[in-house]
């Protein structure tokens, strides 16, 4: 079994199980969907790859809708946004940053980290000392949340 690119796709090739095919699956709040996209079935590995790809994009979509509270048509930011209490701000991907340079001064920021489909980092700073604590915070969260939705949902 290979992995490939792809979040939330695998390839599996197994002889013994005679099982060709992409592995999809989608997570979100411990729920899952998944599903084998065999190459036999749809039509080679290319076509099947294709079909998986869409599949994970559109499970994703459901799985946000179905466990989140839903009131407009744009998601909310606390669908995207997970608690993490092994951070200091308890939210995955935004991190308090406090400091301490050498003329004296203290430099607080909120920072935004998030990973663009082609794998490259990305993080964005919001000052504390410019924004005030909770707008610098509020900031960060929605900057990461806008960029993961971007990840998941635009083609």
């Amino acid at each position: 079994m290979g992995i490939t690119k792809n979040k939330g796709i695998s390839r599996i090739d197994s002889e013994a199980c005679r099982t060709y095919g992409w592995y999809v699956r989608a997570r979100f709040n411990g729920k899952v969907i998944s599903k084998l996209f065999s190459d036999v079935k749809y039509g080679g590995k290319a076509k099947a790859l294709m079909k998986a790809r869409r599949f994970y994009k559109k499970s994703m979509h459901k799985l946000v809708r179905q466990n989140s509270d839903f009131k407009t048509d744009k998601i909310p930011v606390k669908t995207i946004i997970s608690r993490n209490n092994r951070n200091n701000t308890g939210i995955v991907g935004v991190q308090k940053i406090v400091r301490h340079n050498p003329g004296g001064t203290v430099y607080q920021a909120y920072r935004a980290n998030w990973t663009e489909r082609n794998g490259k980092p990305h993080t964005k700073f919001f000052s504390v000392e410019k924004l005030g604590e909770r707008q610098a915070f509020k900031m960060a969260c929605e900057v990461r949340n806008n960029k993961l939705l971007e990840h998941y949902y635009d083609d």
